[in-house]
């Protein structure tokens, strides 16, 4: 069998960074309870080593973070997921006398610091983003009244937003095909609208790598990430609109010998919070079959 690794895959350096913290919280504080809020990043693996390594995981999809934090014992610790945390949130939880992690991803602070910088110049900012998902929370709930939160056209379609400064950004993780659109919308309706597409290079320069595949010379390709990883979601979905057979394993357990009849070529890819050890396994797997 042929196998086809799309690069590039899998870990991003903010995921690698945001690991790197939480694996050193346990050095530094041995003594320490320490709790994950949310997760940390979107890969169920990653999570369970963690929590085998010690780290209390706190992923309660009914209660606010601000309402978490209010149940830890003060003097424990608090790992803060790179998706990033409204920074409320992160005084609070230290003004109750907790020990705080932000592992934060880079691309996603810089898409913070510039709501912020807008936001004290007066504008009204369109965030694009997925809802419920914790980066457009963490990011849409900065300013509640100045921020306006779109998730397709059609909620660009019902914005009545009576100004012309306007800052349009989005959550780093979603479809470059989508955004744009969601863009051109914003665009058309507000012509005099500031776009920052903040879609982080890591995410983009995935989806390219799929954009760039040819549908004919491909039978299968196998999408390694978890189920409520976007950026993961996302890979499938441009591919699938690509007529490109796809499907999305966590890991090498999860692949069906009956969806390998007849297939010659099959490609390989990750998300950005998908180890190389979990990918390499399905690559190695598809290898000696």
């Amino acid at each position: 069998m042929n196998v086809i690794k799309v690069t590039p895959r899998g870990f991003c350096l903010g995921v690698v960074k945001s690991i790197k913290m939480a694996k050193d919280a346990l050095k530094t504080y041995p003594d320490k309870k320490i709790y994950m809020i949310g997760l940390l990043v979107h890969n169920k693996i990653i999570v369970k080593e963690l929590e085998n390594m010690g780290i209390i995981a706190i992923d309660d999809w009914k209660k606010s973070r601000m309402e978490i934090i209010n149940t830890i014992q003060p003097g424990s610790v608090v790992v803060f997921s790179a998706h990033g945390t409204n920074k409320e949130v992160i005084k609070a939880a230290q003004l109750r006398g907790l020990i705080c992690i932000d592992t934060k991803c880079e691309w996603v602070l810089e898409t913070e610091e510039l709501i912020i910088k807008y936001l004290s110049l007066g504008y009204k900012v369109i965030f694009v983003g997925k809802l419920n998902h914790p980066e457009t929370i963490a990011l849409s709930t900065i300013d509640t009244k100045n921020i306006t939160l779109v998730t397709c056209v059609e909620d660009v379609e019902n914005l009545n937003l009576i100004t012309k400064k306007i800052l349009a950004t989005n959550q780093t993780t979603l479809s470059i095909i989508d955004t744009e659109l969601i863009y051109q919308a914003i665009s058309k309706k507000y012509p005099f609208a500031l776009i920052k597409n903040d879609i982080c290079e890591a995410t983009y320069i995935r989806q390219k790598a799929i954009i760039d595949l040819d549908p004919n010379l491909i039978d299968l390709l196998y999408v390694v990430g978890d189920q409520r990883s976007n950026n993961t979601l996302k890979l499938v979905e441009i591919a699938q609109n690509k007529n490109i057979k796809t499907l999305r394993i966590d890991s090498k357990a999860d692949i069906d010998l009956n969806d390998l009849k007849n297939v010659r070529n099959v490609a390989v890819t990750a998300g950005a919070s998908t180890s190389s050890i979990v990918q390499n396994q399905v690559i190695k797997f598809l290898e000696e079959f």
